[in-house]
């Protein structure tokens, strides 16, 4: 009994520090500015363009021919833009990363395939750090057979669910960024799509959240309710067997 009221504590111990971190992690607000730069498609075309704007590096990814379209090319190619913000982010939290430009022209001469983008987190609180996180978006280009530049519209999407594989630590817990959708609307609603209407510059903000990563190996633990119901359990029948010997020897 001794042994399994010492494997029922260390479950409790082990969950209560558990329980503490996860506290701890959910107190923390994050703050600093961002940044992105993308790289090159998987399949770039010979007009597929990095360029630098806005006080940003490499963050324009431009491309697309206006010339021999006979008469059918708007004025202007296509790009797509990410610009800096800053943030105060509380874990778990939705928040503004970055605002996204996107310019959709009817050109030819379009790559194919994933492009990633660099996401850096400039902390300044709780600490000063420089985080970096990568991920890969894709374009689905429409034919533009509708006549309605909403219909045929181009939108750009993640290509991994949002979802990266770097992290930070801080205060003894692994943090990650995480993305969840795009809105115009200061975040009442988030789609998982970016949509541009043909011949047009759309723009809308990129949202996700820094989430706390636990090792599979303490997600396993029970939670400390259940574990103190058990460590209660035992603690009554060991009760119960020292009063039965009691009862035997009298």
């Amino acid at each position: 009994m001794g042994s399994r009221i010492t494997q029922l504590s260390t479950g409790l111990l082990a969950a209560t520090v558990l329980f503490t971190l996860a506290s701890q992690a959910q107190a923390i607000t994050f703050s600093g500015r961002s940044s992105g730069e993308w790289g090159m498609p998987t399949n770039p075309s010979g007009s597929t363009v990095i360029s630098s704007q806005n006080g940003g590096t490499n963050n324009r990814l431009s491309w697309g021919r206006t010339d021999n379209c006979g008469g059918s090319c708007t004025p202007f190619n296509n790009y797509v833009q990410y610009d800096n913000v800053s943030f105060n982010a509380e874990v778990n939290a939705l928040f503004n990363i970055g605002n996204f430009s996107y310019r959709n022209g009817s050109v030819w001469d379009a790559f194919d395939g994933d492009f990633p983008l660099s996401l850096s987190l400039f902390l300044i609180n709780p600490f000063s750090s420089t985080r970096n996180f990568n991920f890969l978006f894709n374009i689905l280009n429409t034919p533009n057979t509708t006549e309605n530049p909403v219909l045929d519209g181009d939108r750009l999407r993640f290509s991994t669910a949002g979802l990266s594989s770097e992290s930070f630590n801080y205060d003894g817990v692994d943090y990650t960024l995480e993305l969840v959708g795009f809105s115009t609307d200061g975040g009442r609603t988030i789609v998982n799509e970016f949509n541009s209407p043909e011949g047009s510059i759309a723009s809308a903000s990129l949202y996700g959240k820094i989430t706390a990563i636990i090792p599979p190996t303490q997600q396993s633990v029970p939670e400390p309710a259940s574990t103190l119901g058990l460590l209660a359990l035992g603690v009554l029948g060991a009760g119960s067997m020292l009063n039965r010997k009691q009862q035997q020897k009298a």
